[in-house]
């Protein structure tokens, strides 16, 4: 399989594509991990003392409140991730349809309304999901990330190229 030849990618991006492009962003940033495993150990412990509550004092006791805050934070972080999705998405299509060529050089995006190289050196490493690939830059908050979308590739064969370009000039996790 040959790296060296450029990969071109064309797509108009979409919700899911973002919004699991974020989803690896927070699983594999630094922060993200620690704010993942943070909520995690609040959820286990709020429904400890749900649960403690509704054993020793039944479902009429007071702290049956507990569970309405449990609801809305959870409901809280799935809108948030879906609302940024939403916000990034209208700025995705503001930009058009996107004609990517990644290369030895970097990243190339072209669209109606803008064009941007990025070279490698820019990312630290990258992820690849289901549906997309992404690029994430190396500080704690993998703040810079690019979302490339598989349904923007021409075949199974592509996908393989531009995973294999990607990870000779970038870790990958």
């Amino acid at each position: 399989m040959t790296v060296d030849a450029p990969v071109q990618l064309t797509y108009v991006v979409t919700w899911r594509e973002i919004s699991d492009g974020l989803k690896i962003q927070l699983r594999h940033s630094p922060v993200g991990r620690w704010l993942h495993r943070g909520l995690w150990a609040a959820a286990v412990l709020l429904g400890a003392v749900i649960t403690a509550n509704l054993l020793t004092r039944g479902v009429d006791a007071p702290g049956v409140g507990l569970w309405k805050v449990l609801a809305i934070a959870w409901l809280s972080l799935v809108a948030f991730r879906w609302l940024m999705a939403l916000a990034l998405l209208a700025y995705a299509r503001h930009l058009g349809e996107h004609r990517v060529t990644v290369d030895e050089s970097g990243i190339q995006t072209v669209s109606v309304r803008h064009t941007l190289h990025t070279g490698w050196g820019f990312y630290g490493r990258a992820v690849e999901g289901r549906r997309v690939f992404v690029l994430l830059t190396p500080d704690v908050w993998g703040t810079g990330v690019m979302i490339l979308p598989k349904s923007g590739l021409g075949s199974p064969q592509e996908s393989e190229r531009l995973w294999s370009l990607i990870t000779s000039h970038l870790g990958a996790h």
